[in-house]
C-alpha cells in the first residue's frame, strides 16, 4: 500500500498541472482572438488584392494548429461528431466553393482560410477547460487582457487608443477606442465583456464580474457608440427578464426582433413598401448614409447572385475603385471597406445561397440549440451568457460588418456564443 501512495501523489500532481496547462492555452487562445495580433493598429488604407499581413498569417495558422491537437487529443471523437453538424460542413464548403468563383480566388481563399483557421481554433476554447471553473478562468482572463491593455492605452497612449481630431474621421475625436482600430469595433466588444461580467457575478465570482461588467460599461459609454448603448441593456433585459418565462419566449422574442430589424434596415432597399413605412416613421431617415451604400452594392452585384464575389474581392477592389459614385449619394463607396452590414456583405461574399446557408449557421441553429441546453444552474448560466452575445452581434451585424472576418473580435465573440450553445445543447 505505501508503494501506491507516492504514484497516486505523482499522478493527482501530474493531473493538476495538466488541467492548469490546459487552461492556459485555452486562455492564450481567447485572449489571442479578443486581442488579436495587431492591437492599437489606428489606421487603415485600402487593401489591393494581393495584401497580407504576416503576423496575422502567422497567428491564425498557429491557432488552428492549436485548436486541431487540443481537438485531436483531448476532445472524445464522440463529442465532436454531436458539435459538428452538418450545417457547419455546409457552409464551410460554400465558403470555398464561392471563393473559388472570386475575381480574385487567391485573395478569398486566403481570406477564408484564415477564417476557418480562427473558428477551429475558437471551438478549442470551450473544450480545452477540464471543467466550468478553469473556463471561468480562462475567461476572466482573457476579458481582463482586453480590459487592462484598453485602459492602459487610453492613460498611456491615448494617440492610438483615443480618436484624434487630426484623423479622417475627425467627429469622433475625444471617443475611446482602446486596443481596437475604432470605437464601432470597440464599443460592441466592450458590451459583449460586460455579459461575461453578468455571468461570472452570477456564478459567484461577484468582484471579478461586478469589476467587468462597470469597467465594460464604462468603456462603451466612452465610445458614444449609439446603436451599442441601446442594444447593451435592450439584449439583457430580453434574455434574463424573458428567461423567467422559458426558453421557447425567449427564442421567439429575439426572432422577432431580429426579423423587425431585418425589416427596417435591409429590408428598406430591398422593398419599396417598407421603404415607405420607414419614412413615415423617421422621416428622412438614410441610416447614417448606408441606405445609398446598399442600393449601390446591390446594383454592383448584379449578375453574381448565386455565387458572389468572393472574400475581400469586392469593396478594396477596382470593381468599386473605378465606379461611378451615385449622383447625390450620402457616401462615396469608393472609400469604403465594407458594406456596414453583415448580413449584405455576406451576400456580396457568397451570394443569396451563402446568406441562407450563414442564417441556418448563426442564427436557426443557436436559437435550437439554446432551447434544448442543459438544465442545471451552470448550463443556464452560460447559455444566457452566450444567448445575450449572439442576440447583441446579430441584431448589431445590421449596421455593422463583421461576420465571418477573422480578424474581428466581434465575430468571433458571435461564433464563440454559436459554438458555445451547441456543446451545450450536445454535451450528456
Amino acid at each position: 500500500m505505501t508503494t501506491l501512495a507516492p504514484e497516486r501523489g505523482l499522478s493527482a500532481q501530474a493531473g493538476d498541472w495538466a488541467a492548469v496547462l490546459r487552461t492556459a492555452i485555452a486562455t492564450a487562445i481567447l485572449s489571442a482572438l479578443l486581442v488579436t495580433f495587431q492591437p492599437f493598429v489606428v489606421t487603415f488604407e485600402a487593401k489591393t488584392p494581393d495584401a497580407g499581413s504576416p503576423v496575422n498569417q502567422l497567428g491564425y495558422g498557429l491557432l488552428m494548429l492549436a485548436g486541431l491537437l487540443a481537438h485531436l487529443t483531448l476532445t472524445p471523437p464522440a463529442l465532436l461528431r454531436r458539435i459538428a453538424h452538418p450545417v457547419w460542413l455546409m457552409m464551410a464548403f460554400w465558403l470555398v466553393f464561392a471563393s473559388l468563383h472570386s475575381p480574385w480566388p487567391d485573395v478569398s481563399l486566403r481570406a477564408v482560410g484564415f477564417t476557418l483557421a480562427a473558428m477551429i481554433a475558437a471551438t478549442a476554447v470551450f473544450t480545452l477547460p477540464p471543467d466550468a471553473r478553469s473556463f471561468r478562468v480562462a475567461l476572466a482572463l482573457s476579458v481582463s487582457a482586453v480590459l487592462g491593455l484598453s485602459y492602459v492605452g487610453i492613460v498611456l497612449l491615448p494617440g492610438s487608443a483615443i480618436h484624434q481630431a487630426g484623423e479622417l474621421e475627425s467627429i469622433h475625436a475625444g471617443l475611446w477606442r482602446g486596443i481596437y482600430s475604432h470605437k464601432n469595433v470597440a464599443g460592441p466588444v466592450m458590451a459583449c465583456l460586460c455579459y461575461a461580467g453578468f455571468y461570472l457575478f452570477r456564478a459567484g465570482w461577484r468582484g471579478v464580474g461586478g469589476a467587468i461588467a462597470v469597467l465594460s460599461a464604462v468603456f462603451v459609454l466612452e465610445t458614444g457608440s449609439k446603436t451599442t448603448l441601446a442594444l447593451l441593456p435592450a439584449v439583457a433585459l430580453l434574455v434574463l427578464g424573458a428567461r423567467r418565462m422559458g426558453r421557447v419566449p425567449v427564442v421567439l422574442l429575439l426572432a422577432s426582433a431580429l426579423a423587425l430589424m431585418a425589416a427596417f434596415t435591409l429590408g428598406t432597399v430591398l422593398s419599396p413598401a417598407l421603404y415607405a413605412v420607414q419614412q413615415w416613421v423617421l422621416p428622412g431617415t438614410t441610416l447614417t448614409g448606408r441606405l445609398d451604400l446598399w442600393r449601390f452594392a446591390l446594383q454592383a452585384l448584379a449578375g453574381h447572385e448565386w455565387l458572389g464575389m468572393g472574400f475581400d474581392s469586392f469593396w478594396t477592389t477596382p470593381a468599386v475603385a473605378a465606379a461611378e459614385v451615385p449622383l447625390g449619394s450620402s457616401w462615396d463607396p469608393r472609400g469604403i471597406v465594407n458594406a456596414h452590414s453583415g448580413y449584405l456583405d455576406l451576400v456580396i461574399a457568397m451570394g443569396w445561397p451563402g446568406l441562407v446557408l450563414g442564417l441556418l449557421l448563426i442564427v436557426a441553429l443557436p436559437l435550437r440549440d439554446f432551447a434544448r441546453s442543459r438544465d442545471d444552474d451552470e448550463a443556464r448560466r452560460l447559455a444566457d451568457l452566450f444567448l445575450m452575445i449572439l442576440a447583441f452581434t446579430l441584431l448589431n451585424a445590421f449596421v455593422e460588418s463583421f461576420l465571418f472576418a477573422r480578424g474581428a473580435p466581434v465575430w468571433m465573440l458571435l461564433w464563440l456564443s454559436v459554438a458555445g450553445l451547441r456543446f451545450l445543447a450536445r454535451q450528456p
